[in-house]
């Protein structure tokens, strides 16, 4: 006897170029929890995936070759797609990334299927052109995941998608276990002092300038401090390219030759923070930062900015200590006391671990993400 039909879910994304970044990650994550006896699912990609067309050898991956969408070529190889998905029998499509939010949600929605798109930031993406766009393509749009309340008002407000359509799904994540730690030695960080790490490619928006600027108030509140940022350099204010260079020549300004450390991209930046007494992010905008939960499942005490969904995550002197946007003297006050008071802090990680445990458990996001492609299946209308 046959089991139960399986409901077949398209992914869409435009590109897939880093599988440890956050959006990347979490997609990764949701489909490798799917219950495949229950959903059936394919993705489609705007452009080439190496990552994706060697590692998903359990999905279809079907690349569109469309590098621009401003082409007729292009807009055509969108419309087939969506036609075969209406003739392979695909119910739900969730759309990632902007690019695909843009372009496919008509031909999608004509084809029959219920539209699904995410959204994981603050719209810092937002421009004059495509913003009127992804209003239009609103109208096609049966439901929107958002990872934070915060981005959900986003959403409702620039791209005037009604809130009764908009979900709040939190990110999923997998416990890290015990983090191994690494030594000073292997970051080129010397024993004496306290370490405060700072996991966030290397981008003015992340203003880690500001914990740079922090650091010598830092020093003489609580003793020597070494800064260990760890992550990719970007392109610097006015587009100069190179931010390290920008953060580097900084640190001199402020006398810190040796008490700044980058340790560059890493794949697992896990040790990094398991060697440091107090975490940060301080960006001007985050939607729901994977990197805060990682060091809320580390058990490590953390500041970060009241933006996006931190404020949802982080109880300010519970969990964690919020602090304003470019607020330098917030943030060395903040971290100054978690390195004074050890017991304080090891509350306020203990704290953040439970927290996190409680919010972010990959199997309650995967269920909510299964039951939504079901209530839209079954649904008329656009019930969520």
């Amino acid at each position: 006897m046959s089991g139960p039909r399986k409901l077949k879910v398209l992914f869409v994304l435009d590109e897939f170029p880093d599988p440890h970044a956050g959006t990347e990650g979490q997609f990764l994550l949701l489909l490798s929890l799917l219950d495949r006896s229950r959903i059936e699912p394919a993705v489609v990609l705007l452009r080439p995936s190496r990552y994706l067309q060697a590692h998903l050898s359990d999905v279809p991956v079907k690349v569109l070759g469309v590098p621009r969408l401003r082409s007729a070529t292009g807009l055509w190889r969108i419309f087939r797609a969506a036609l075969d998905a209406r003739r392979e029998g695909f119910e739900v499509a969730h759309i990632f990334f902007n690019d695909s939010a843009m372009v496919f949600p008509l031909p999608l929605k004509l084809c029959g299927l219920k539209v699904v798109v995410a959204r994981r930031d603050l719209g810092f993406w937002y421009t004059r052109w495509n913003l009127p766009v992804l209003r239009l393509a609103g109208y096609f749009v049966d439901a929107v995941v958002a990872n934070s309340a915060a981005v959900r008002e986003v959403v409702a407000n620039k791209e005037r998608i009604p809130r009764k359509r908009i979900a709040v799904i939190y990110n999923g994540m997998r416990r890290s276990g015990t983090c191994t730690q690494g030594r000073r030695a292997d970051f080129g960080v010397p024993e004496d002092g306290a370490v405060i790490t700072c996991v966030a490619n290397l981008r003015p928006l992340k203003r880690i300038g500001d914990i740079i600027r922090a650091l010598p108030a830092i020093t003489r509140a609580a003793g020597p401090t070494h800064l260990l940022v760890v992550g990719e350099d970007r392109a610097g204010e006015g587009g100069g390219k190179s931010h390290r260079a920008e953060l580097e020549a900084l640190a001199r300004d402020f006398g810190l030759d040796g008490r700044v450390h980058f340790a560059g991209k890493m794949d697992n930046p896990m040790s990094a923070v398991a060697l440091a007494e107090v975490c940060l992010l301080v960006s001007q905008t985050e939607g729901l930062s994977n990197v805060v939960v990682e060091y809320m499942y580390a058990g490590k005490p953390t500041v970060c900015t009241k933006v996006g969904g931190n404020p949802e995550i982080i109880i300010d002197g519970v969990t964690g200590l919020l602090v304003d946007v470019g607020e330098v003297d917030q943030i060395a006050t903040a971290v100054a006391s978690l390195l004074a008071d050890r017991e304080y802090a090891k509350r306020i990680g203990d704290a953040a671990r439970l927290r996190a445990m409680e919010l972010f458990a990959p199997g309650a996001m995967t269920e909510k993400h299964r039951q939504l492609y079901e209530s839209l299946s079954r649904s008329g209308g656009r019930a969520i």
